[in-house]
Parts: C-alpha cells; structure tokens; sequence
C-alpha cells in the first residue's frame, strides 16, 4: 500500500505538471515542474518524507544510469570536442569570469549611486 501511495503522489505531480504545460503551452519541460510541485508540497508539509520515500528510494539509487547517455554522447563527439578544445577552454574560463566581472560593476555602480543620494 505505500509504495502504491508513493508512486501516486509522484505520478499526480507529474499529470498536474503535464496538464499545466498543455494548457500554458509554454516550452517548460513537464517533469521539471512536477519536481517543483513536489517540492513545493514537500516544503508545505501537505506531502511528508516518508510518503514518497517507498517509491523516490530505489530511483535514487539507480540514478547515475540516467546519465549514461550523456557520457555515450560525449564519447561520441570527442573528435569535434577535440578539434575545438581551444575555444571550449576559453568559453569555460572567460565566460564565469565576464559574468563576475560584469555583475561586480553593476553592483559597485549602483552601490555608489546609492551612496551618492
């Protein structure tokens, strides 16, 4: 009975979530807002811990298997990966740093602006 109880409540996050998205039409995708209605009923306290702990256990579990395709497409694309190793190192190096750098200077302008009024 509670892995029955478990799964329903996971299973009905998820239909609401695909039933917002159908009627929204939006580009979100549907399991990621089940996660957030989930979350949300978590935190609430309308849905406790050990409801879905039966059926959210054994996936968790297995969890590192979802992401098998993503290392098989990566293998995949190793050749392409390498051929543009220059421009992925600096992407990944120049990109996090003109973010901090920019966000920084937003901040000390309006930082300063506010200290000037």
């Amino acid at each position: 009975m509670k892995y029955l109880l478990s799964s329903a409540i996971i299973l009905l996050c998820l239909a609401c979530a695909k039933l917002i998205m159908h009627f929204i039409g939006g580009s979100f995708p549907a399991p990621l807002l089940a996660m957030v209605i989930l979350l949300v009923l978590l935190l609430s306290g309308i849905v406790k811990e050990q409801h879905i702990k039966p059926c959210a256990s054994p996936i968790l579990k297995i969890m590192p298997i979802f992401f098998i395709p993503a290392g098989v497409g990566f293998i995949e694309h190793l050749g392409l990966i390498k051929s543009h190793w220059a421009f992925l190192a600096s992407v990944v190096v120049l990109v996090p740093i003109t973010t901090l750098l920019l966000v920084s200077s937003v901040i000390a302008y309006f930082k300063g602006r506010e200290n000037n009024d």
